[in-house]
């Protein structure tokens, strides 16, 4: 996924939006193997990686010996008092929840983040198309580094590449998968308390919806 130049697009953006400053205490709350959370910390932010699965945050770890995980499932009352982190990010996670659930866990977030905090959250849209990020992956790296490159990074990366186009295609197709319009993410955030909710930013290769929300 880090290879994948949408994707690091995507982070950049999370970071951007997220406006981090040095010393501030932040939590990426589905923080899998830390990709995002490993940016978050360069700009100087001490933070927290959440998961629910130990094996991600197990890679997470061998990345940065020296990262803070919790495994906890977000679903669930977290393992933090009121008000304890400055700034929150959610990246590709919440839309595995049912509409419901991720009204929950907005206003869980809610509860953890400081008056003034800011929390940004990331999904894929509704009809989202993976190959869409694909083939813009494959544009952007031509203009970069040109056609041969790209062939030959094309080549070394087929099989995870393909096992990545498989594995989205199901979560695609899963009922149990939540998806939302650019309106219905920006009513959730609302609708969970938060206040300055943004328009929707389109990123992921616009596959993907972005918003941030502040806690008064």
């Amino acid at each position: 996924m880090n290879l994948l130049i949408p994707y690091q697009e995507l982070l950049e953006a999370i970071v951007e939006e997220l406006e981090v400053k040095s010393g501030e205490k932040i939590l990426e709350a589905g923080c899998g193997t830390g990709n995002l959370a490993l940016k978050i910390k360069e700009k100087g932010a001490e933070v927290v990686g959440l998961d629910n699965c130990k094996e991600a945050l197990e890679i997470y770890s061998k990345k940065d010996n020296s990262v803070n995980t919790i495994l906890a499932d977000l679903s669930k009352k977290l393992p933090f008092s009121n008000n304890f982190f400055d700034k929150i990010a959610s990246n590709n996670t919440l839309y595995s929840f049912s509409k419901e659930k991720q009204k929950e866990i907005l206003m869980e977030l809610r509860r953890i983040l400081k008056p003034g905090g800011k929390t940004v959250i990331a999904n894929p849209k509704k009809g989202w198309s993976p190959l869409k990020i694909y083939f813009e992956g494959i544009k952007k790296n031509k203009e970069k580094d040109g056609l041969g490159q790209t062939i030959i990074k094309v080549l070394k990366i087929i099989v995870p590449t393909l096992k990545i186009l498989f594995y989205n295609a199901r979560i695609k197709k899963e009922a149990q998968y939540c998806f939302l319009t650019p309106e219905e993410q920006e009513e959730i955030l609302r609708g969970a308390g938060f206040s300055d909710v943004s328009k929707a930013k389109y990123v992921y290769a616009e596959q993907g919806i972005m918003n941030s929300g502040i806690k008064l």
